[in-house]
């Protein structure tokens, strides 16, 4: 499973690698956009990998770490600006933040 884990953080990386060029991340994020996009396919391929094994086997748990780290690096970025600023609009204008 090591050997595995392994495997699934470098299939994690080069999704995000593939993600870099293609700019997959919000205008929002400035200079700390393709390490954040590495980490997350990284972290998204090895948890699905994980998650994938009890549930499929490890024959199969390496296409669902693939899948889940490609949705992941698609839509988490996406989502993450969407909650800042569902958080940001709860809070009136003039008072008091912890942003």
């Amino acid at each position: 499973m090591l050997a595995l884990s392994f495997f699934w953080l470098l299939l994690g990386l080069l999704i995000g690698l593939l993600a870099v060029p293609a700019k997959l991340w919000p205008a929002s994020w400035g200079r700390k956009k393709w390490p954040a996009i590495l980490s997350i396919g990284a972290l998204a391929a090895l948890s699905g990998g994980w998650l994938g094994t009890p549930l499929l086997g490890r024959f199969f748990a390496t296409g669902v770490a693939l899948w889940i780290a490609v949705l992941c690096v698609v839509l988490l970025p996406w989502l993450i600006v969407w909650v800042q600023q569902k958080r940001r609009s709860f809070v009136p204008r003039g008072t008091r933040s912890m942003y």
